[in-house]
């Protein structure tokens, strides 16, 4: 399209001007004469010319003989083309040139269009970037929160199977417990009916308390050999219950007032409860150093300890009197009579002493307390000939801490011991 386009404009720029070179040669053939009418032929190299005759002017009509143009193609190329050819040509490529016109206006839209089409996309595409931009910082971010997300999910299933284990080991337990409950349930029952068995038993003995309550005495002399808890009431004392003994070979009468037969009872204790007393009345126990202040103060009493070795070997110390002083007095052994018995008379060097427990040191010695070492609660001097509440031991052994009786002789430990009491009348 170029060469065509290149070529019109060519063929414009010649024939222009050889069309008012025409004009110009027609006005002047009437004034010059005849002249050669020749066709150069260049490919054969000649000339063909007709010679004229010279006529004159103004016998001849003149018809010009179109004009020829001659353009050179290519180098030893000629056209050789006459003016109404080129006008027909010119005709062809102006109309050509109007064509190529409206495509180039055609093209030149097309162009913008693309251009505005182009500036269009580039907009989109930057667009595009932008959004492609936002959407890989958005999936960065989605992807550490998936990270966590999934972090936190396989805690949550370790947790959960955690808990599921837990869960099994719950229903375990529920099922053993449903089996308990249905023990307990029956058990339940039967301790229903042991209660209101046990129910009927305690109006009894509340009846039989209201019985000795009104029956109370002042020891065990009235219920003479028999054996069981009874109610003693003393001149401005509350009543309490005491254990009595009328089946040993002392006689009958006794009143129990410390009893060691198996180490169930700790005997190791304070100033306090050695006061007020501890253990059962049917076991192991001190009936409590006030009220056996007020028992030999009230009347003059009599002391008898039962021993029993671990061989089977039975011994006893009987003193002929026995009276304990007051709390402001330190529970003092104020009084002992003289010794019978086949023991030993371990508790004299006792006499006159006050009553030291691990908190409450009387003992004679300055630099320790006898209590502590003894491991018990007596009335200790330098510190013991005999230790009555020391520690159980549940075979024979030879240690200072232990129940013994007699320290020249051993620190043997005893199987079971009994303190009895007695008003001193009978």
């Amino acid at each position: 399209m170029e060469k065509e386009s290149f070529f019109i404009m060519l063929m414009l720029l010649l024939v222009i001007p050889w069309t008012l070179q025409g004009k110009a040669a027609v006005s002047s053939v009437k004034k010059k004469d005849p002249v050669k009418d020749c066709v150069i032929d260049t490919k054969n190299k000649t000339n063909n010319c007709q010679n004229t005759t010279a006529l004159p002017i103004f016998n001849q009509t003149v018809t010009p003989k179109p004009k020829l143009a001659e353009f050179q193609i290519e180098q030893r190329k000629t056209i050789s083309i006459t003016k109404d050819d080129l006008n027909d040509l010119l005709d062809v490529y102006m109309t050509k040139l109007a064509e190529n016109a409206v495509a180039i206006n055609e093209k030149e839209h097309e162009i913008d269009q693309l251009q505005s089409l182009n500036k269009t996309e580039e907009d989109h595409m930057k667009k595009y970037q932008e959004l492609s931009d936002a959407c890989n910082a958005q999936n960065v971010s989605f992807a550490t929160v998936l990270n966590e997300k999934d972090a936190l999910i396989k805690n949550l299933r370790i947790n959960s199977s955690i808990i599921e284990t837990r869960l099994k080991r719950k229903q375990h337990f529920m099922s053993i417990y449903k089996k308990l409950n249905a023990t307990n349930t029956a058990t339940i029952r039967d301790l229903k009916k042991r209660v209101l068995y046990l129910e009927a038993r305690l109006k009894e003995r509340k009846d039989d308390l209201l019985a000795d309550w009104e029956a109370a005495t002042d020891s065990c002399l009235p219920h003479g050999n028999s054996f069981g808890i009874h109610l003693i009431q003393l001149p401005d004392f509350r009543p309490f219950l005491v254990p009595c003994d009328g089946s040993t070979v002392a006689g009958a009468g006794w009143t129990v007032i410390q009893r060691r037969l198996d180490g169930s009872v700790d005997f190791y204790r304070n100033w306090d409860e050695y006061r007020k007393g501890f253990g059962k009345l049917t076991g192991e126990f001190f009936i409590g150093l006030e009220k056996l202040h007020r028992l030999t103060t009230f009347q003059p009493h009599e002391l008898y300890v039962s021993l029993k070795l671990f061989n089977g070997t039975k011994r006893y110390a009987l003193y002929e009197d026995f009276v304990i002083g007051s709390e402001a007095e330190g529970y003092e052994l104020k009084l002992l009579g003289h010794y019978h018995g086949d023991a030993s008379d371990a508790l004299r060097t006792h006499d006159k002493m006050k009553f030291s427990t691990y908190d409450r040191d009387h003992d004679e010695f300055t630099h320790m307390n006898c209590a502590e070492h003894h491991h018990g609660a007596w009335w200790y001097d330098f510190c013991s000939r005999s230790n009555l509440n020391g520690k159980y031991f549940k075979r024979q052994t030879d240690d200072a801490q232990g129940i013994f009786w007699e320290r020249w002789y051993s620190y043997q430990s005893l199987k079971s011991v009994e303190m009895l009491i007695r008003p001193k009348q009978s």
